[in-house]
């Protein structure tokens, strides 16, 4: 796979950078430190009516089907592996290069906010960023709000209240 994405992103003259933080060691896990202007996106396919979409948002997101139907005006569920093109039937989460694979994309808008994006196609150690103006010329991507924010850390969940005297 990495050798598509990259002969992929050549022919499409995108710049990019690949990162790779192996590490022979099971904990602690090696960290990549993000770019202050870059954010880290995640993908998902899905069937959009009957026809394959991708998604990209923020990794910290998570994805609201419902949200997108109503946006879109059609039905929206998870694709099946059996829905799938062959490249993509190796598991994991497939890159944001729909184009790639002849699948429409569909950025949620806090992604186009970002300088770069920045994912993991082969594992928690791998990293390609792409800037973003880049990465949407290629992609051409529709534009859609279809994520809902995760829970708040614990340190930022409410405290009780203390009685009053």
């Amino acid at each position: 796979m990495l050798d598509l994405i990259v002969r992929y992103l050549h022919e499409a003259m995108i710049p990019f950078r690949l990162s790779s933080y192996p590490s022979m060691e099971h904990l602690p896990k090696a960290v990549q430190p993000l770019p202050k202007h870059a954010v880290l996106v995640e993908s998902q396919i899905v069937l959009i009516g009957d026809k394959l979409a991708l998604l990209c948002f923020v990794a910290s997101d998570q994805v609201d089907l419902s949200a997108l139907a109503n946006e879109l005006d059609a039905a929206v569920i998870d694709a099946t592996e059996d829905d799938l093109p062959e490249a993509l039937k190796r598991g994991g989460a497939p890159p944001p290069l729909g184009q790639l694979f002849g699948l429409p994309v569909i950025v949620d808008e806090r992604v186009t906010r970002a300088g770069s994006v920045v994912f993991q196609p082969f594992g928690e150690s791998d990293f390609v960023e792409l800037p973003y103006d880049d990465y949407a010329r290629q992609e051409q991507p529709r534009v859609a709000s279809f994520v809902r924010a995760g829970e708040l850390p614990e340190h930022a969940a409410a405290k009780p209240a203390t009685p009053a005297r």
